[in-house]
């Protein structure tokens, strides 16, 4: 083999190996570049998964005050907050529990909770609070107004209930006024709301977010409702006796008035 072609081999030698080492370092980089994309897309899900469990966490807890919607602003009212569980232990129908919150969102309650017939109880009725509060654990909403709430929003309120479906009550608050301005509460098992006016806006807004809350939410800091989706009680709701389905709605005798949905 001549000279020149030995040297013209050599030069196609030395061309193929850089080739080879450009191609490498091709490869090199691409799969470099594609693992630390890899590597910060994992990152990014893991950062994400703990800001997310800890912002959950922190929704969770005992004294966590939700942020109040437009609606909720309009009308006076707080934001929703979690409230401690005073527990759940039936007691006597003829006992009063001394509730540490007024109105309370849990606590020890009559064995007997309100009918899921009646939505509205006039200020009047006498009802047992003790009764009300069975019906929180039970998944229901409950609305408490005091003696202080004007009559044209107790009227409101009425007209809300009859319209808010079989898992809400509003019952009346006799023990005291509420605190503030604000003579008007929305409940469920360990959450309130209180406002100052009656908006079908807001009660809409709660009964969608509290009504029957699922069961993963009893293992909270803060559990709700341990027995989400029971029914209610007896139509005993006068300090007569029983009181007839038909005859609700014009009732009087015993603990007073009170009224059903309209039809």
């Amino acid at each position: 083999m001549g000279k020149s072609s030995a040297a013209r081999n050599s030069r196609l030698d030395q061309l193929r190996q850089e080739q080879r080492r450009k191609e490498r370092r091709r490869a090199l980089l691409i799969y470099g570049t594609s693992g630390f994309v890899a590597l910060a897309l994992l990152a990014g899900i893991i950062v994400y998964s703990v800001i997310d469990n800890q912002s959950k966490s922190e929704k969770r807890k005992v004294g966590y005050v939700e942020a109040a919607s437009a609606a909720a602003l309009a009308a006076g009212c707080t934001g929703i907050r979690n409230d401690e569980s005073y527990g759940n232990t039936h007691v006597d129908s003829t006992k009063t529990v001394d509730y540490q919150n007024s109105p309370p969102s849990s606590g020890n309650h009559d064995a007997d909770p309100l009918p899921d017939s009646i939505r509205f109880y006039n200020p009047d009725s006498g009802i047992r609070i003790e009764r009300a509060v069975h019906n929180l654990e039970h998944g229901f909403v409950v609305a408490w107004y005091d003696t202080e709430l004007p009559d044209d929003q107790v009227k409101t309120l009425e007209k809300v209930a009859a319209d808010s479906g079989n898992r809400f009550i509003a019952v009346p608050w006799t023990r005291d006024a509420f605190a503030g301005n604000q003579h008007f509460v929305l409940t469920g098992w360990d959450r309130t709301q209180r406002c100052t006016t009656v908006s079908a806006g807001v009660v809409n807004e709660f009964i969608n977010k509290w009504a029957d809350p699922p069961a993963e939410g009893a293992s909270w800091d803060s559990p709700t409702a341990p027995e989400s989706g029971y029914q209610g009680g007896t139509l005993n709701v006068t300090a007569d006796g029983p009181l007839d389905t038909a005859a609700a709605a014009d009732a009087t005798p015993g603990a007073g008035t009170m009224s059903t949905p309209a039809p």
